[in-house]
C-alpha cells in the first residue's frame, strides 16, 4: 500500500486532482484544513491485512506505509542528501500527523491500534458517503438533498459522478423551467397555504416591473381579508411603489376591480392563505376558476415542505389549471429536493425561486445554475445567501434599476 498527500484551494479541486492522478480506487484516509486550503490523505493498493497484522504488539512500523507518504526529491544544491539524511527527522506518515519511530523503534500497540480503528471508520465514511468509490456520488448523497430514494437512485447514475453535473442532468430534464414568465403582461394570481410567503412574493413581482416599466404599468389586489393585517401589509408596498392596492371580497368585486385597472400592463392578486381543509379555500378557488384563462395562477411552493407535507398541503390547488410554480423561502431549506421532485411530477413549470425577504433583490428567474448552488450550499452548511457577484449578475440580466 501507498499512501499519497494532496493539497489544494478547496475539497472539490483536490478530490480531482486525486481521481486524476490515482483513479477510482483511491481509499481517502484522512482531510484537514490547511493554510490557503484542505489537505486530503489517499492510499493507493490498500491492503487491509496489512494494517491488520500492522496492529500486533510484536511488529515494528511497516516500512511500506511510509514509503510514499511524503515523497521527496533529493537536494537541489548538489548535496544528495535524501529522505535519510541529517535534518530530516521531521518527516511524518501522512496518518494524522504521527512520526515515524526512529532508530528502529517500535510503534505503540495503543497506537496502532488507534490508527487502525481511525482508518476503519473512515473507510466507512467514504463508503457511506460515496458508495464505496470516488467516482460516483451515492444514492444516500442525494437523499439527504432532500429527493426520494427513487429519484436518488436515477440520479446516481448521471453525470458521470459528479454531484452538480447529475443534478444538472437530471432536474433539467424532469423539470420545465418558464423562459419568460411574466411575458407582456396579464393578470397573474399567486396560490399557496398559509406562511409560504405570497404577500411579499407579490411585492417582488410587482417591484420588479415598477422598476423596470414604471408604476403606471401595475396594479395590486388582494382577497387575504381574513388575516390580520393582511391587507395593510400588501397597502404599505402599493404606497411605497406608487401603485393602487384593491380588496376583493366577491367574485363581483374582482370584476369590478379588473375592469378599473384594464390599461394596467401587469395586475397582481394575492390571494389568502388557509388549511387545505378550510371550505373558504374551495370558494376562491371557484372565484379563479370561474375566470378560466383571463387570470394566469402561479402556484408558491415553500422549498421546506417534506415529501409528505406536499401532496396534502398543495393537492387542492392541483384542481386549478396552474401556469407555473414559485419556490419560496430556499435560503431557510436545508434540502429542498422533495419540492422539485414534486413540481417535477405535476408537470408545473418553475418560474422563479426567492432566497430572502429583501424587495425585489430576493426574487429571481429560475436558472438551474442558482438553484442547484444553493443545495450545495446548504449541503455543506454555507450560508444560503448567493455571493455579491450573482446577485449583481441577476439584477443586470433581469434588467431591474436599482
Amino acid at each position: 500500500m501507498k499512501i499519497r498527500r494532496f493539497s489544494g484551494a478547496n475539497t472539490r479541486e483536490v478530490l480531482q486532482n486525486i481521481r486524476n492522478t490515482l483513479g477510482p480506487d483511491a481509499v481517502i484516509l484522512s482531510n484537514r484544513e490547511v493554510d490557503g486550503g484542505v489537505e486530503i490523505v489517499t492510499a493507493i493498493d490498500f491492503d487491509e491485512k496489512q494494517w491488520e497484522a500492522s496492529s500486533q504488539p510484536s511488529l515494528a512500523w511497516p516500512e511500506s506505509l511510509l514509503a510514499d507518504a511524503e515523497p521527496r526529491s533529493r537536494a537541489a544544491d548538489g548535496t544528495g542528501r535524501g529522505p535519510g539524511a541529517a535534518g530530516d527527522n521531521e518527516r511524518t506518515t501522512a496518518i494524522s500527523g504521527r512520526s515515524k519511530p526512529q532508530g528502529g523503534a517500535k510503534a505503540a500497540p495503543a497506537e496502532l491500534a488507534h490508527l487502525h480503528s481511525e482508518l476503519n471508520a473512515l473507510r466507512r465514511l467514504v463508503e457511506a458517503r460515496w458508495g464505496g468509490t470516488m467516482e460516483q456520488p451515492s444514492r444516500e448523497r442525494f437523499m439527504d438533498l432532500g429527493f426520494s430514494a427513487e429519484w436518488a437512485a436515477q440520479l446516481a447514475e448521471l453525470g458521470s459522478g459528479e454531484l452538480e453535473s447529475a443534478l444538472q442532468e437530471g432536474l433539467g430534464g424532469r423539470l420545465s423551467i418558464a423562459a419568460d414568465p411574466l411575458g407582456k403582461g396579464g393578470v397573474f394570481a399567486v396560490l399557496g397555504p398559509t406562511g409560504s410567503g405570497k404577500t411579499t412574493s407579490i411585492a417582488k413581482l410587482a417591484a420588479r416591473q415598477v422598476l423596470r416599466h414604471g408604476p403606471r404599468s401595475v396594479a395590486l389586489m388582494t382577497t387575504d381579508t381574513y388575516r390580520i393585517a393582511g391587507v395593510e401589509q400588501l397597502g404599505i408596498y402599493g404606497r411605497i411603489l406608487g401603485v393602487p392596492v384593491d380588496v376583493i371580497r366577491s367574485p363581483e368585486d374582482l370584476l369590478c376591480a379588473l375592469e378599473r385597472h384594464r390599461d394596467r400592463t401587469w395586475v397582481f392578486i394575492d390571494t389568502i392563505g388557509m388549511s387545505p381543509r378550510d371550505p373558504r379555500l374551495e370558494e376562491q378557488l371557484h372565484w379563479l376558476g370561474d375566470l378560466g384563462s383571463k387570470v394566469r395562477k402561479l402556484l408558491l411552493v415553500n422549498a421546506g415542505l417534506s415529501g409528505k407535507s406536499l401532496p396534502a398541503v398543495l393537492s387542492p390547488y392541483l384542481r386549478l389549471p396552474l401556469d407555473g410554480a414559485i419556490l419560496s423561502k430556499v435560503d431557510e431549506s436545508p434540502a429542498f429536493g422533495a419540492a422539485l421532485e414534486w413540481l417535477a411530477e405535476q408537470s408545473l413549470p418553475l418560474c422563479f425561486f426567492s432566497d430572502g425577504q429583501r424587495v425585489p433583490e430576493d426574487l429571481h428567474s429560475a436558472r438551474w445554475e442558482a438553484i442547484i448552488a444553493h443545495m450545495l450550499a446548504a449541503e455543506h452548511g454555507a450560508a444560503m445567501a448567493a455571493p455579491a457577484q450573482y446577485r449583481y449578475h441577476a439584477l443586470k440580466q433581469e434588467e431591474c434599476i436599482a
